[in-house]
C-alpha cells in the first residue's frame, strides 16, 4: 500500500475519539504519543488487525479505556496495513 492511500494518523484518531474525554487535545497527544510508542515496539510487518487483536490483552498501555481506544484507532484502518506503513505515516506529519 502506497503511504498515499494510508489515513492520516491524527485524522483517524481524531475520528475515534469524537465526543469522548480522550478528545481533548492533552489526552490526544498523549495518545498518539503512546500509539507511536506501541508501534516502535512492535514488528514493522504487523498488520492493523493483529495489532487490534494484541491489544486485547495487552498490559502495557494503562487503562482498558485508553487501550479501547487505542484498538479502535487500528481497527480504523484496512486490515493489511502495517505498523511500519503506520509508522512512517506518523513521522512524516
Amino acid at each position: 500500500m502506497s503511504i498515499l492511500e494510508i489515513p492520516v494518523p491524527n485524522d483517524v484518531l481524531t475520528e475515534v475519539v469524537e465526543g469522548t474525554i480522550f478528545a481533548q487535545p492533552e489526552r490526544h497527544r498523549a495518545l498518539l504519543r503512546d500509539i507511536r510508542e506501541f508501534l516502535r515496539s512492535s514488528p514493522s510487518s504487523a498488520t492493523a488487525s493483529h495489532l487490534a487483536f494484541v491489544l486485547q490483552h495487552e498490559t502495557h498501555v494503562a487503562g482498558d479505556n485508553r487501550r479501547q481506544v487505542i484498538r479502535e484507532f487500528f481497527e480504523s484502518y484496512p486490515e493489511d496495513t502495517t505498523a511500519g506503513e503506520i509508522l512512517t505515516q506518523m513521522e512524516a506529519l
